[in-house]
């Protein structure tokens, strides 16, 4: 497949979506998750409700991308959960109120049983559909681990796009924009963000220009085709910051290390073995007495 891609079910699907996921796969790598956090970046600059999924937790090894602390497990939803442990038959009633405008829950406990604590408490979206949901770098919705397990019934396939790289993808979307020869999901975004219109900016261009660059091993793998280049020009230009590695060290020399030289010895005093007299000076001959003689060559030749 060359980089022509059919945008226009994601443009009109955009245009009427309020709350959108972007999921990613389990196995991670920078590619993908600068991918991902290039286009929730990117739609949260034009008013989408935009969570960014993944079923395990960021290492530190993303640090460097922008946005990576917004990527959580949770799908999320319209409905509010408190949640909390429970203790079989530990709670008498559960009630609320209305008193100047706050809505108050009351969880009365058994007698018998401590009150709830306050900081065991936790507070979680649930239940609420999704408008539209991207999947990147996923070969199939089982690719996306626990996200997908627990929240079946969110990824409906009608609201799915596709958006991967792999060879082996299942097309398991509503849009399928599948590019085998793609040597990385971040410029697949890049032509998403860019054909669409969408904002790019110097956070937005750095994720996308790490994720090309880490995916094609400084833009040296064989799958570099002109498009790549030219994502990556994209990204500069609109103010991509480059990260500088450090030179590289010289590997130390194996086995026995340096010890350090002798008092005794320094460079203003050579070893005494190289002083004259020293107990390994070596002893030299005395030149022949005709030696500095000059010396009249006698050869053989006949006439």
């Amino acid at each position: 497949m060359t980089n022509f891609y059919d945008f226009s079910p994601v443009q009109k699907a955009l245009t009427t979506a309020r709350n959108i996921s972007i999921a990613l796969p389990k196995q991670l790598d920078h590619d993908k998750v600068a991918a991902g956090l290039s286009l929730f970046l990117s739609l949260k600059k034009i008013g989408k409700e935009v969570n960014l999924l993944c079923s395990e937790e960021m290492t530190v090894r993303f640090s460097h991308l922008v946005g990576v602390d917004k990527i959580n497990k949770e799908v999320g939803g319209n409905n509010l959960v408190i949640a909390f442990d429970y203790i079989e038959d530990s709670i008498e009633k559960v009630s609320y109120n209305i008193e100047e405008g706050k809505f108050n829950l009351v969880i009365q406990p058994k007698e018998g049983f401590p009150p709830l604590s306050m900081d065991k408490v936790k507070y979680l979206y649930a239940g609420g559909q999704r408008d539209m949901i991207f999947v990147i770098g996923s070969a199939s919705l089982e690719g996306l681990g626990e996200i997908y397990q627990k929240n079946k019934e969110v990824f409906k396939k009608e609201k799915i796009v596709n958006l991967d790289n792999n060879p082996n993808n299942t097309q398991f979307g509503g849009v399928n924009i599948v590019d085998r020869e793609a040597p990385a999901c971040s410029e697949i975004i890049y032509e998403l963000l860019s054909k669409l219109k969408l904002p790019v900016d110097v956070d937005i261009a750095s994720n996308l220009f790490h994720g090309l660059q880490r995916a094609t091993h400084n833009f040296s793998s064989p799958g570099v085709r002109a498009s790549t280049f030219e994502a990556a020009a994209f990204c500069l230009r609109a103010g991509a910051k480059r990260g500088v590695r450090k030179p590289l060290r010289r590997e130390e020399k194996k086995g026995e290390s340096l010890k350090p030289m002798p008092t005794e010895v320094s460079a203003a005093r050579p070893p005494d073995l190289l002083q004259p007299g020293g107990p390994e000076e070596e002893k030299m001959e005395e030149p022949a007495p005709d030696w500095l003689e000059p010396k009249i060559y006698k050869g053989n030749t006949r006439l």
